[in-house]
């Protein structure tokens, strides 16, 4: 394989020091996010399509990889990574529809529930204001417990929590 002037796309240690190579898939979820933002507005008014579904469902996989790129990155951060996955479930439910729309079939057991489900809720109070009453919502099993999330909120949650881990380990301000 040849040696290609100043690194590649995934590892371009010429240009970008390895331990900070996490950053790019960091901007490239926010990116994501803001995509997200401006669907959630726009299912306030009017039921999401499938190219919306499609966006909200790559959000996830960029939301979980952020993991791999800061393990990669920052080895020393793998300890604390898996105390964020363990310790909410929301950071599980991300992993698990990542997983889910990667491999269709999840069997690994660390998966919360390989059988989630996405799907649309009726809501009638939805059409107050001029709203929309379809929310889409995604559930899951817990053990023997439902968990159930707006879509939108889950996402919101999966920010925050990784916002507020970056800002812990002081990676961002």
């Amino acid at each position: 394989m040849p040696k290609w002037y100043g690194g590649s796309t995934l590892n371009p240690a010429g240009f970008v020091p390895p331990r900070n190579q996490w950053r790019d898939q960091w901007e490239r979820l926010l990116r994501w996010f803001a995509r997200v933002e401006a669907i959630h507005k726009k299912s306030l008014r009017k039921e999401i399509d499938a190219d919306d579904n499609d966006v909200v469902i790559a959000f996830f996989q960029n939301c979980n990889h952020l993991r791999d790129w800061l393990k990669a990155s920052r080895p020393e951060l793998e300890s604390d990574l898996n105390a964020l996955f363990r310790g909410n479930f929301e950071m599980r439910a991300c992993r698990n529809i990542c997983d889910g729309y990667k491999h269709k079939k999840l069997d690994n057991p660390s998966h919360p529930d390989p059988d989630f489900n996405l799907y649309r809720e009726y809501d009638p109070f939805g059409l107050m204001d001029g709203g929309q009453p379809v929310r889409p919502r995604v559930v899951f099993t817990d053990g023997p417990d439902i968990r159930k999330f707006d879509l939108f909120e889950l996402a919101f949650e999966c920010m925050r929590l990784w916002q507020g881990f970056l800002l812990r380990q002081g990676l961002v301000t």
